[in-house]
């Protein structure tokens, strides 16, 4: 069955949406990394301050946010921000797909989709984004794109009150990594 496949630009109405897939994926794939009852009572109200605060206030702009659609149905959503570690590169906030679409190669759409939008908008600028010591099927997937770890380090989870060990993943060549994602014809 071919399913249609859509990856759309977020609009501010849809910071609800987003929040409530962002709390779902960190349910899923911090369990046991961070506390559940964070994760259960607080991140959902938490991650719908924070996507209503960028989506409708301009906090941390600017943003490319996109949602990728499914037939008509949220996956996931990724979200550039250019400008948060300047130094660093181009960061990659957020990539997040929903459990029930792992496996079909959403999350390697996602990650084209935004290295080819980083290449584009901010030629020979690394993509970066952190990722928890303990998300092992995350860190695979990063390098298995070819992403470079840094050494693990302490960062303040967000809304938590923790701190977490996480690394960062650079691909200094973003067009490499645009290649390496195009679909094999």
């Amino acid at each position: 069955m071919t399913h249609q496949i859509e990856i759309v630009p977020a609009v501010p109405a849809d910071a609800p949406l987003l929040a409530a897939i962002h709390a779902e994926s960190w349910r899923r794939n911090y369990a046991g990394l961070i506390p559940a009852e964070y994760l259960e009572k607080c991140a959902p109200a938490e991650r719908l301050a924070t996507w209503r605060a960028r989506m409708l206030e301009g906090a941390e702009a600017p943003l490319e946010v996109t949602i990728l659609r499914v037939d008509g149905q949220p996956a996931g959503f990724s979200c550039l921000m250019p400008l948060a570690e300047f130094g660093y590169g181009i960061y990659l906030d957020n990539l997040h797909v929903l459990r029930k679409y792992h496996g079909y190669g959403y999350g390697k759409l996602l990650m084209a989709h935004c290295a080819a939008s980083a290449a584009r908008q901010w030629p020979a600028k690394p993509l970066f984004l952190y990722v928890l010591e303990g998300n092992s099927q995350a860190r695979e997937f990063y390098r298995r794109l070819g992403g470079v770890e840094s050494e693990s380090f302490e960062d303040p989870f967000p809304g938590a009150g923790l701190m977490v060990p996480i690394r960062r993943v650079t691909w200094d060549d973003v067009e490499a990594l645009v290649s390496r994602l195009q679909p094999v014809r």
